[in-house]
């Protein structure tokens, strides 16, 4: 639907249903307007005094009125679509454009007889015009509101419609105006002087007529909006000033004259006042939800954080230790029994982080870092990661990327995608089955990595089920492990990018996931990243005294196993922050690795401490902790921090970490995430 959400349809007045508060308001609206009107009968025909500055000052409020008026209704017609609002944003233009056609050729007012070659009869029919054209035009809004075809298309069709139906109005308003004008002697004379001739009173009466009617119509087309109501409010002072400025009084610059364009001004005001007061009211709720949604995305951000602690914390126990016991002497029943516990523990390590990744990219809190990347350089680190897997399936994986292509992405980023489509299509292959990579130009100048498998295919009428979260398409009763969201995470990822991924499948052939990225506009020299590599054995240059601030005795008792790995080094533990500062200040430790967590003290407040000292403020400071959001990343490594390591922690990293720490001289080492 080209007009935006229901709910965001219902907040504007034209769509929003009249309570009775409304009603109420718009009644005593009526009534007031009534007793005026009632008063002012009597004395319609009473002559006044000629104020010709009245004409000039009531027509042009009155243009200022209507022309804004258009102005907001066109507004809700961009994005509501509806035919009804068109027809009535175009009925106040005409009023306006018409009312500029009258003061021009009101006679004495800019010349004897009005200019355009305005004739005794030009003005009052233009009057006639205008207050039968305008009741036309709501007639139509009545008739159209509860019509629920809408101008479908994009933004440009809104403004095509609308440009169309001011040059409509435009056109009508000029042969209208040309024909009481050059014209006019081939219409019935209405006027005599400034006053009325027997013809005006059939000629008013229609017109009066048809403003009756379309107050009927708006009545009876229910349900009542915020606009419907007002709109009759509108109706039944345009009655009344068509009776006073023509039907009840005498001529011009009589009382009924004067009364009846103010009736008039204040039609042209209760419409443009209610859209206003809207606006406002819209601009209120803008406010209010940005408020709501930044407290909401703070409240993410937050939740985010508590739960990567949570889940985390236990896993880097799981995990740790059972890589701990890898490397001891087991038995085959042994070994089988601790990768089942790893197997699982990374599995359920991988379902966190692609929920959190897919929660940091709803509250954009996705950390997402655009560099020129070669392809052939990313898609090879995929690929020998993947290798394992293919060769447990003897499935041939194919690179058939060549050239220099580069692409504009985040080599993390692109990297977990590329990951995460071929692991999909090695595990949903056929075993010796094929997967080949391809890298071609796009139509649209994009770069376009493909990655076809012969697996069996997919559905047509799966597809669209195939982005949704959790979703497997029945592949969880195959055996095939899974999360069901690294596809929808990938297809988040690469649009973070600025990308597109897209699928085909033919069941029974196999499928096609196509990443389409940006190329890299004027690249420089990419360094290809490097993986940690497992450094079990001790280094000649590794010792010195680590320092572990740390109140969970599980993980406590995991730094001090894989210490173990590295005889030249001295653990020293504490398990409050307070302690912590203390050994820190006392032995000097060579490193400090620091958990976020403690009992006493936040692990931010011992880093601040620990750089504030200057007998400590040198040593660096590793951070251990289970939040791995971007933000909080960010900041501890702002504050001072020399690296940040997440939970579950990696054991040949960590070991990796500590040996660069430890051998570094006066080289700043380089930041771990």
């Amino acid at each position: 639907m080209a007009g935006g959400t229901a709910e965001g349809r219902r907040v504007f007045v034209s769509t929003l249903p009249a309570g009775p508060g409304e009603r109420r308001l718009a009644l005593a609206v009526v009534l007031v307007s009534v007793a005026i009107f009632l008063s002012a009968v009597p004395f319609a025909k009473v002559p006044l005094g000629q104020v010709w500055a009245f004409i000039p000052i009531y027509q042009s409020a009155l243009v200022v009125n209507d022309l804004i008026t258009a102005v907001l209704l066109f507004g809700q017609f961009g994005f509501l679509r509806s035919r009804a609002l068109l027809v009535l944003a175009g009925g106040y233009l005409f009023t306006a454009f018409m009312a500029v056609s009258h003061i021009l050729t009101f006679p004495g007012l800019f010349g004897p007889t009005g200019l355009l070659g305005a004739g005794p009869q030009s003005t009052a029919w233009l009057f006639m015009f205008w207050h039968g054209g305008f009741p036309l035009c709501v007639i139509a809004y009545a008739l159209l509101k509860n019509d629920r075809r809408e101008i479908d298309g994009p933004a440009g069709r809104a403004g095509v419609a609308i440009s169309s139906s001011i040059a409509a109005i435009v056109a009508v308003v000029c042969g209208l105006t040309l024909l009481a004008t050059a014209g006019q002697h081939a219409l019935p004379a209405i006027m005599r002087g400034n006053q009325y001739t027997a013809v005006m009173l059939s000629v008013v009466s229609t017109t009066w007529v048809l403003s009756l009617l379309a107050l009927v119509v708006l009545w009876r087309r229910r349900p009542h909006a915020v606009l419907d109501l007002w709109l009759m409010v509108v109706m039944c002072a345009w009655v009344f000033d068509i009776a006073l400025a023509a039907v009840l009084n005498a001529g011009r610059f009589d009382l009924g004259f004067y009364a009846g364009r103010i009736y008039g001004l204040l039609a042209a005001s209760f419409v443009l006042m209610v859209l206003l007061l809207e606006n406002g009211k819209l601009y209120a709720r803008l406010v209010q939800s940005t408020a709501e949604a930044e407290a909401a995305n703070r409240a993410k951000s937050d939740f985010l954080s508590r739960m990567s602690h949570e889940l985390r914390t236990p896993l880097n126990g799981i995990i740790g230790f059972s890589q701990l016991l890898e490397l001891d002497s087991l038995t085959p029943e042994q070994r089988e029994s601790v990768e089942h516990i790893q197997k699982g523990g990374r599995h359920l390590l991988t379902l966190i982080n692609e929920v959190l990744d897919i929660a940091r990219i709803e509250a954009g809190a996705i950390s997402i870092s655009l560099e020129p990347l070669p392809v052939t350089d990313v898609v090879g680190s995929a690929l020998d990661l993947v290798r394992p897997l293919a060769r447990g399936r003897r499935i041939t994986l194919v690179d058939a990327v060549a050239g220099d292509d580069h692409v504009m992405a985040d080599r993390q980023r692109l990297q977990q995608v590329l990951l995460n489509l071929l692991s999909n299509a090695v595990k949903y292959n056929r075993d010796d089955g094929r997967v080949e990579v391809s890298c071609t130009k796009a139509g649209s100048g994009s770069i376009r990595l493909a990655i076809r498998d012969t697996g069996r295919g997919i559905a047509p009428g799966m597809l669209e089920r195939l982005y949704t979260p959790f979703e497997r398409l029945g592949a969880d009763r195959s055996g095939v492990e899974g999360t069901g969201l690294g596809l929808a995470l990938s297809r988040r990822l690469v649009e973070a990018m600025h990308g597109t991924l897209h699928v085909e499948s033919t069941v029974g052939e196999g499928t096609t996931f196509a990443v389409e990225l940006p190329p890299a506009v004027g690249r420089s020299a990419v360094v290809a990243g490097t993986n940690g590599v497992p450094l079990f054995a001790a280094t000649p240059k590794t010792f010195g005294t680590l320092l572990y601030i740390e109140d969970n005795p599980a993980n406590l008792r995991l730094v001090e196993r894989i210490v173990g790995y590295r005889p030249g080094l001295t653990l020293l533990s504490a398990v409050q922050g307070r302690h912590g500062l203390e050994l820190a200040r006392d032995h000097q430790p060579r490193a400090i690795v620091l958990d976020l967590h403690l009992p006493d003290l936040d692990g931010t407040e011992v880093l601040a401490r620990l750089r504030g000292d200057p007998s400590t403020r040198d040593i660096p400071v590793v951070i251990v902790s289970a939040d791995a959001t971007p933000g909080q990343v960010t900041r501890l490594l702002a504050q001072g921090a020399d690296a940040y390591l997440t939970k579950p922690l990696d054991v040949s990293e960590f070991l990796a970490l500590l040996d660069r720490l430890f051998n570094r001289t006066a080289t700043p080492c380089a930041t771990t995430t």
